[in-house]
């Protein structure tokens, strides 16, 4: 099995030693020690094949050239040894660590940012969704804030139907249901739907079990 140097596998496949290198310190190339004098590494055709190098075919033996073993190979320059590969190995990656370090911390710190955000967004939300209570009669409005601001809102007027509930339910302080207003009243249509609209209104008040009563805005009704 042919085996070459990686100077020679350099030219071989027409890349730069430090490719090939790289691809050894990535494990993408398998290479083995050299048992010559410079103890660097050699590699096979099938495995610079197997990285993905273009690997030409076999060239036929050059007659003009002797291969013999005794005739003495012109040196290469020695590349690092396998050891000293694995040495350096982790010297060249340190910058890509405390590259990664930085990032990570940095995304940890957007992400504080954002979750803090969210937290102000939801205390912000609240605050405009809360009820605003009105002032208790007789306080002092707060500095700019017109007095027209905190007055409650006029109600729409009765009809005739409607102001007809109000004084049958007012009759019954204890509360009232819409089938006895109903009856009451002699009318042929239901009544629950237009009391329920009432309540809706602020004019009248439903208790437990359906009764109803004015509501006290409304006593003045």
């Amino acid at each position: 099995m042919d085996t070459y140097t990686i100077a020679e596998a350099s030219r071989l496949v027409g890349t730069s030693r430090g490719k090939l290198y790289q691809a050894l310190r990535a494990g993408h190339l398998q290479g083995a020690p050299d048992d010559g004098p410079g103890q660097g590494l050699r590699v096979t055709r099938e495995a610079l094949r197997t990285a993905g190098f273009p690997v030409p075919g076999p060239v036929a033996p050059d007659p003009a050239r002797d291969t013999s073993p005794d005739t003495p190979r012109e040196p290469d320059t020695p590349g690092p040894t396998a050891e000293e590969s694995v040495t350096r190995a982790p010297q060249s990656t340190a910058p890509e660590r405390a590259l990664i370090a930085s990032l990570e911390r940095a995304l940890e710190q957007a992400r504080e940012r954002e979750l803090r955000l969210l937290d102000l967004l939801a205390d912000l939300t609240r605050q405009r969704s809360a009820p605003q209570a009105p002032p208790a009669p007789g306080a002092p409005l707060p500095a700019g804030v017109p007095a027209a601001a905190v007055r409650p809102p006029a109600r729409p007027p009765l009809t005739g139907l409607r102001q007809q509930i109000v004084e049958v339910v007012r009759q019954h302080p204890e509360g009232i249901a819409p089938r006895d207003v109903r009856t009451l009243l002699a009318v042929d249509h239901e009544v629950r739907a237009t009391m329920k609209g009432m309540v809706r209104s602020g004019i009248l008040t439903r208790r437990a079990a359906g009764r109803y009563v004015v509501a006290p805005e409304g006593a003045g009704l």
